[in-house]
């Protein structure tokens, strides 16, 4: 199917812009069109003359480089190391005893040039800019030491990211680029793209990070593109402006064409009633004036979807949810926790922070046991019932359909069934759809949908933004909030953290810190406790 019509837009340099909109609107299309790896059907892109464009693939595309991983990003500097070998070689050549002055002389020259050029292009500096991207991504010497082709999805994203922030692009193409990384990585990135030179498009679900990062936002709705100016808040209200207007004109149109109808009406009567053919002209003559009016008319402006969701809360828990004293936790060797104490209590929303591998998972898969070495006390309160979300949403036979998932997994019929997936967005012809094809969206509608007919009164999430597109994130945090029992989650989406929380559990340095607050609250802390 069709993607755009007829949109376009021009980008200054230097410019850091958005591209918003729901899954499947074309936004990572676009992005590809722009590289140059897809074709337009009709339509051009134009791009500066000489402008080299880096593109990030959402997830790894790529197994086709070979060698070390810092090899890999050395590569990057290919020409520096070339020209330092031509310097080198000049060098030896001016303390040859044995050379001309007029050589000597010339070869000085040249050798001034060539050294200008040099350390204008940060040849002196290629092991600083290197340490600078590997430690900000948090890449290990570990990691670095290793073959490309033996590294996992993730860890080959990461070295293609910085691969691609190295060779600093004139225009830099960065699809869903805060995807598996944490959020002290996240802040990193936010400040290297506020320091960049060059033009950047992002295509991102991450609210908080084009909050800080754009300046134009490209929304792609009903094939069509709109830009805004600022970032991401300030799109909204802006959206949000326009969208009151078109009700107000949506409204005053109405109200017209129902005094044209009743004047139809009126005229066809007396029409009637008289026996006069000029009232059936003239009510013709003002129908063939509103079916062309209508025909122009603005549609009704939608309104944001919200899932009507009644929570079944089974009885209440006991006051303490989870108790964690002096807990020291570790997986395959690895110590993740040391005397860590911590306490959720009935009702709270519970947003568990840490950077990647400090053990956040592992803890709340520990509350089912199993998962991890427990030593200390881990106790969990009272009457729970509980409902999980994984990180990874998969079904045990794939090939089931939406109705037959929900009826086998419920204590509906199929009556209840059907009205229960409409309340969470799942239509008549949704329902025959094989579960394993679902997006990323519709799995965590559907698996929450099944959590809720279950009377649980403590929810555990474990990443439950990933994958899911900002309406649906919207929708989610709505149904959330509205939710009256226990919830853990592990997440690095702080507008969503934000938006939620009423507790943050830091996991650092092998210990849990707890802010009762959300997000804002725990950077001001933050703040006041290391000003940083």
């Amino acid at each position: 199917g069709q993607l755009f019509e007829d949109i376009s837009f021009s980008l200054n340099e230097g410019e850091r812009v958005a591209i918003v909109g729901n899954n499947g609107c074309g936004k990572s299309t676009l992005l590809k069109i722009i590289s140059g790896l897809e074709s337009p059907t009709s339509g051009v892109v134009s791009i500066k003359r000489g402008a080299v464009v880096q593109y990030l693939e959402q997830g790894d595309k790529t197994d086709t480089q070979h060698g070390k991983c810092i090899d890999i990003l050395k590569s990057v500097f290919n020409n520096l190391y070339e020209m330092e070998l031509v310097l080198n070689d000049m060098e030896q050549q001016m303390c040859n005893p044995d050379i001309g002055e007029d050589q000597l002389n010339k070869i000085i020259s040249q050798y001034s040039n060539l050294q200008e050029r040099f350390i204008s292009l940060g040849g002196y500096d290629i092991d600083t800019q290197i340490n600078y991207v590997v430690s900000g991504l948090k890449i290990s010497k570990q990691l670095l030491e290793r073959e490309f082709t033996t590294l996992s999805g993730g860890e080959r994203t990461l070295i293609n990211f910085a691969k691609i922030l190295l060779s600093k692009p004139d225009l830099l193409l960065l699809d869903e680029p805060t995807n598996h990384l944490d959020i002290s990585r996240i802040e990193w990135l936010e400040n290297y793209i506020n320091d960049y030179k060059g033009t950047i498009i992002t295509v991102s679900h991450d609210r908080y990070f084009l909050d800080k990062v754009a300046e134009k936002v490209i929304e792609i709705e009903n094939k069509k593109a709109t830009i805004y100016v600022g970032n991401y808040s300030e799109y909204l209200i802006q959206k949000e402006n326009e969208e009151v207007k078109e009700f107000e004109i949506y409204k005053v149109q109405q109200k017209k064409f129902k005094e044209m109808e009743n004047a139809i009406k009126r005229l066809k009567e007396w029409g009637k009633m008289g026996n006069n053919p000029t009232f059936f002209r003239r009510a013709k003559a003002i129908q063939s004036n509103l079916d062309r009016l209508r025909a122009q008319a603005q549609d009704k402006p939608t309104e944001a979807k919200e899932l009507p969701i009644n929570f079944v809360n089974s009885k209440r828990g006991g006051q303490d949810v989870v108790i964690i004293k002096n807990l020291n936790l570790s997986i395959e060797n690895k110590q993740l926790l040391v005397n860590a104490n911590a306490i959720i209590k009935n009702g709270e929303k519970v947003a568990i922070i840490g950077d990647n591998g400090t053990g956040k998972s592992t803890l709340i898969k520990s509350l089912f046991g199993g998962y991890a070495n427990v030593d200390g006390n881990l106790k969990l309160g009272s009457s729970l019932e509980i409902g999980y979300l994984p990180q990874i949403i998969e079904f045990e036979d794939e090939n089931e359909r939406i109705l037959q998932y929900f009826i086998n997994n419920t204590n509906c019929d199929e009556e209840q069934s059907r009205s229960k997936l409409f309340n969470f967005q799942f239509f008549k012809a949704d329902l025959t759809k094989r579960v394993g094809n679902l997006s990323g969206g519709e799995k965590l509608r559907l698996k929450l949908a099944v959590l809720l007919q279950n009377e649980v009164n403590t929810l555990i999430f474990d990443e439950p933004t990933n994958h899911i597109d900002i309406s649906t994130r919207e929708v989610l945090e709505d149904t959330l909030k509205k939710y009256k029992g226990t919830l853990i989650f592990v997440s690095h989406d702080r507008y969503f953290i934000n938006s939620i929380s009423t507790k943050i559990l830091e996991i650092k340095d092998k210990n849990i810190y707890t802010y009762n607050g959300n997000y804002d609250y725990y950077t001001q802390s933050i703040k006041s406790k290391y000003g940083r």
